[in-house]
């Protein structure tokens, strides 16, 4: 038979399983770096995304005039990364988020093959 002491107790780490819990399940992440075109130079006003594989949803930020970005507020998990900046872009980078950690990512722009289009 339970006494009231071990009540407490169980009761109080069920209180911390629970809050633990709650924590990790809400923890979000950032993934930042640089858009640099193919002579390193930064790419001001390249819109960066990340498509979330497990979801399919997807996010984006725009370049400052460094080329530097953030995407916050991202879960945990695997997003296929990518860029375009005009005419440039840089083909999708496999990133994967992970506990505690923030993803610096740099992507090198390069001219779409002349007579591509997406319009066939």
């Amino acid at each position: 038979m339970l006494n009231r002491k071990r009540i407490g107790i169980l009761a109080a780490y069920l209180l911390l399983f629970c809050f633990l819990a709650v924590s990790a399940a809400a923890e979000s992440y950032t993934l930042s770096g640089t858009v640099r075109d193919t002579a390193a130079h930064g790419v001001p006003s390249a819109t960066v995304t990340a498509k979330s594989i497990a979801t399919g949803k997807t996010y984006s930020a725009e370049t400052n005039s460094d080329g530097a970005y953030a995407i916050r507020d991202l879960a945990g998990g695997d997003y296929e990364v990518s860029a375009v900046a005009g005419e440039l872009e840089a083909p999708p980078i496999k990133v994967t988020l992970a506990a505690a950690q923030t993803t610096d990512l740099t992507v090198s722009p390069s001219p779409k093959p002349r007579g591509s289009s997406h319009f066939r």
